[in-house]
C-alpha cells in the first residue's frame, strides 16, 4: 500500500535523488511563478506538456524515475509545494493567487478523494497500478503548472457550470445536519456516535476522516470561489485545504506506527472538524502559528492584514475622510515607542 512503500527503508542514493529533485524545484519556483497563467486555454501547450512528459519517461534513467515517480515525488509536487505556494498567496495582497491555489485544491481534492481505492487495488492486482504514480505525478502537475493551467481549464468547463449546482444542495444539507448536531446533541448522543466510529474497520474509519475532511469542503470551496464578491471566504478555505493537507500528511505517516490504537482516527476526525467549524477558526489558528512561521511569510501576512484593515476603514467611512484618516493611521504606524 501507499503506506507501506512510504515507509520503507531511504539508502543514500535515495535522499541524493530527493534532495536534488526539491533543490531544482526550489529553484525552478520563482521563474514558473512568473509565467503567465493560460487558464489551460491554448492547446498547444497542453500538446507540449505531454510531450515533455513522454520525454522525461523515455530520457530518465529507470533508477531517477522510480524515486521521483514514487509516493514520495507525489507528495512533493502534489502536497508540499501546492501548500507553500498556497501560505504564499494567502499573504500578499492580490485576490486573485487566492482563486488560483483554491481552483488547484478543488480539483486535486476531488482526484485524490475519487483515487483513494488505487491503493487497495494495487495490493491485489500490482500490474494494474505499475505507472499509477507516474500519472498521478503529471496529472497533479498539469493541474498547478502556469501555461497549461489544468485546475483552471476544469474549473470553467466542468466545475462552474456542472458541479456548482450540486455542491450548493451538498452544502446546504451539511450545514443543516451540522446545525442540528450543534443543536440537539448531547454528550450521550457523543458517545455513542464515538463508539459507532469505532466499531468500522481500520481503513473504514480512515476513508470516513477522508470523506469529512474532503466532501462537504469541496463544495463550500466550490460555492465560493463561484462568488464573485467574497474574497474571505476564499481565503478561509484556500487556507483550510493548506491545514487539512499538512494533517492528512501527519496521518498518513503516523499511522503506520499508531494507526492501529484506538483513538488515532478518532483524534484524526475531530482535528478536521477543528479546521472547518466557524465556531473554532481552527484552520486559521494553525495557520498562522504553523504555517505562517514554517514558511517565512510573517511579514508578509502583517502587510496583508494591514491591507485589510485599509479596506475595511474605506468600505466604513466618507471618500472625503480617506485622505486625512489613513494619515493619521499612518503616524501612527511609523510612531516610535514612548
Amino acid at each position: 500500500s501507499l503506506r507501506d512503500i512510504i515507509m520503507r527503508e531511504i539508502d543514500g542514493d535515495k535522499l541524493i535523488i530527493y534532495g536534488v529533485f526539491i533543490l531544482l524545484l526550489a529553484a525552478s519556483v520563482p521563474f514558473v511563478s512568473k509565467l503567465p497563467r493560460s487558464g489551460g486555454k491554448n492547446p498547444i501547450f497542453h500538446l507540449a506538456y505531454v510531450a515533455a512528459s513522454v520525454a522525461c519517461l523515455v530520457l530518465l534513467p529507470g533508477s531517477i524515475q522510480d524515486e521521483i515517480f514514487s509516493p514520495g515525488g507525489v507528495v512533493i509536487i502534489g502536497t508540499l509545494l501546492p501548500i507553500y505556494e498556497s501560505v504564499r498567496a494567502i499573504c500578499t495582497v492580490n485576490m486573485k493567487d487566492d482563486r488560483t491555489w483554491l481552483q488547484f485544491w478543488i480539483s486535486s481534492g476531488a482526484f485524490c478523494y475519487a483515487t483513494e481505492f488505487v491503493d487497495e487495488i494495487k495490493t491485489y492486482f500490482p500490474q494494474g497500478g505499475e505507472h499509477w504514480y507516474e500519472f498521478e505525478f503529471f496529472v497533479t502537475l498539469w493541474l498547478m503548472f502556469p501555461l497549461t493551467d489544468g485546475a483552471a481549464l476544469i474549473y470553467e468547463n466542468v466545475t462552474k457550470p456542472h458541479v456548482t449546482p450540486v455542491a450548493m444542495k451538498i452544502k446546504k444539507k451539511v450545514e443543516g445536519w451540522i446545525g442540528v448536531l450543534l443543536t440537539v446533541v448531547n454528550t450521550t448522543h457523543l458517545t455513542f456516535a464515538w463508539f459507532l466510529f469505532m466499531s468500522f474497520p481500520e481503513e473504514s474509519r480512515r476513508f470516513a476522516v477522508v470523506a469529512v475532511g474532503t466532501i462537504y469542503p469541496l463544495a463550500a470551496s466550490t460555492i465560493s470561489i463561484t462568488t464573485e464578491h467574497d474574497d474571505n471566504d476564499d481565503v478561509f478555505w484556500l487556507t483550510y485545504w493548506s491545514c487539512f493537507n499538512l494533517l492528512f500528511l501527519a496521518m498518513d505517516y503516523l499511522e503506520n506506527f499508531v494507526g492501529g490504537i484506538p483513538g488515532f482516527y478518532s483524534v484524526c476526525l475531530m482535528a478536521t472538524i477543528y479546521l472547518f467549524l466557524p465556531m473554532f477558526d481552527g484552520a486559521n489558528v494553525v495557520f498562522r502559528r504553523i504555517l505562517v512561521p514554517l514558511t517565512g511569510q510573517y511579514e508578509n501576512m502583517l502587510l496583508r492584514d494591514a491591507y485589510l484593515v485599509r479596506r475595511e476603514m474605506e468600505k466604513s467611512m466618507p471618500k472625503s475622510y480617506h485622505d486625512k484618516i489613513f494619515q493619521k493611521a499612518a503616524d501612527v504606524f511609523v510612531a516610535k515607542k514612548d
